[in-house]
């Protein structure tokens, strides 16, 4: 029994020990990097294509949606849209920040909102989460500032998932996966 008990303590210690040489890790603040590791190989990071938790993960590092929910307050705040506006309950008029560029210098316009839910996330898309956004019949470009989204019923978590699976994509943008035959 002493034996067994004096082996446990050894490997007590020794987990402790390597605990405490353990060193913290720091994004590269010189160079703005961080470094990421990982044991699942990523399809891609657009979350109306993946599933994998990494994936989704990374795409929130990578795209903006429309409305963000403070997890403090659980209240919806803007985020690419400034304020919105239920005009039915099936209507939703929602207005975009002007002054938001994507990664290429080009500018957020409603163009890009409705090439989001009609082309990437919309119907007849390979989406493999098409619940996050088939409760949208349609998406109307009211002005380069503004969109209206149709439902097709009412929805009361439209904002919800405004505020997660749905980011918005760059109009137009091109994913060589997916011309590839990926995602």
């Amino acid at each position: 029994m002493t034996r067994l008990l004096a082996r446990r303590l050894q490997q007590y210690v020794f987990t402790a020990v390597l605990m405490g040489m353990a060193a913290q890790s720091y994004a590269g603040k010189a160079n703005d990097t961080l470094v990421y590791a990982s044991d699942s190989e990523i399809e891609n990071v657009s979350p109306y294509h993946n599933t994998m938790r990494e994936g989704v993960i990374l795409a929130h590092l990578v795209w903006s949606n429309l409305v963000y929910r403070d997890p403090k307050t659980g209240e919806y705040k803007p985020e690419l849209a400034t304020d919105w506006q239920w005009e039915s309950p099936t209507a939703l008029l929602m207005h975009l920040r002007q002054g938001v560029k994507f990664h290429n210098g080009d500018d957020f316009t409603a163009d890009d909102v409705v090439y989001t839910f009609e082309h990437i996330a919309g119907p007849n898309t390979d989406s493999v989460v098409p619940q996050s956004v088939n409760w949208i019949a349609r998406t109307e470009k009211v002005d380069d500032y503004t969109v209206r989204l149709h439902l097709a019923k009412p929805f009361p978590a439209a904002l919800e998932y405004l505020s997660g699976p749905t980011p918005i994509f760059l109009s137009g943008e091109v994913f060589p996966e997916r011309e590839a035959g990926g995602f």
